[in-house]
């Protein structure tokens, strides 16, 4: 009856193991900071030049087209929110990207690349030193006929019938980039105790961002599956970019950590043994 009690007690003793062989304490709050912004040399069609698509206010700004109405050129703008607190876990809103999405005649923009810089530091349990990560989200854009002679739209949606067709058939944005998170070594201690680093995974997403249909895709240049919105004539429309921050589990704490379920395997084993005898 002793054995029992003895693996209970091995298996605090991994557990206080596991303490101790841990890195630097977990950040559970940052600061960040995402600042993105359109890359001009990825601008199409490029030049830079009026009525072709034109960067403005820091590269945050993009407007295209010879306005066939008042409401001026269509563009995209985006929105860095400043500084953020992101909890451990949590989502968190940083950056959105709008279409202003007005009636012009050609030209119109095809592509563009969006470079998102992330700053971020630890506020909590102590304060940390700065890290920096970088993704590229790439933009596929078609601004659509607004009244085709065929009555289809260039998504394969009819003209007449579909709320976001009502003015007009709906543009397409698509958001196309590759994987986006990455691993960020840090030391919340920086080099003031000389622990070692812990990793975090940093991961982007989009809300707003939704599956488009294949002929969305397809009119858009893009493969099947592809990711964005359509948006409509006259309208604004808005996506949004998230950050979440997730601390990879350490590999020694898990192989002790295993070692302690299985202590408690054996443990309830051997219990179940005593009481059949």
């Amino acid at each position: 009856m002793k054995t029992p009690k003895l693996l209970s007690a091995s298996v605090v003793a991994l557990a206080m193991c596991a303490g101790a062989v841990q890195a630097s304490p977990v950040v559970t709050q940052w600061m960040a900071v995402d600042l993105s912004t359109f890359d001009p040399s990825t601008v199409l069609p490029g030049g830079n030049t009026a009525p072709n698509p034109v960067l403005s206010d820091g590269n945050t700004q993009l407007h295209w087209g010879v306005a066939a109405s008042a409401a001026g050129q269509s563009g995209l703008v985006i929105a860095n929110y400043g500084p953020t607190v992101v909890n451990t876990g949590v989502l968190t809103p940083t950056v959105q990207i709008t279409h202003e999405n007005n009636p012009i005649f050609a030209p119109s923009l095809t592509s563009v690349d969006i470079l998102a810089t992330l700053l971020l530091f630890s506020t909590a349990p102590t304060a940390g030193p700065n890290a920096f990560g970088q993704i590229t989200f790439k933009v596929r854009f078609i601004e659509t006929p607004n009244d085709p002679l065929s009555g289809t739209c260039a998504d394969g949606t009819a003209r007449i019938g579909g709320p976001l067709n009502s003015n007009g058939c709906a543009d397409i944005f698509v958001i196309n980039s590759p994987p986006t998170d990455f691993v960020l070594s840090y030391d919340s201690d920086g080099a003031i105790n000389g622990n070692d680093p812990r990793d975090y995974n940093v991961s982007f997403s989009g809300t707003g961002f939704g599956l488009l249909s294949n002929g969305a895709c397809a009119a858009a240049g893009a493969a099947a599956g592809c990711r964005g919105f359509r948006t409509a004539e006259n309208a604004d429309t808005t996506g949004v970019f998230s950050v979440l921050i997730n601390v990879v589990p350490e590999p020694g704490s898990l192989a002790l950590l295993g070692l302690g379920l299985t202590g408690v395997a054996l443990s309830r084993r051997r219990q179940s043994k005593q009481a059949d005898k």
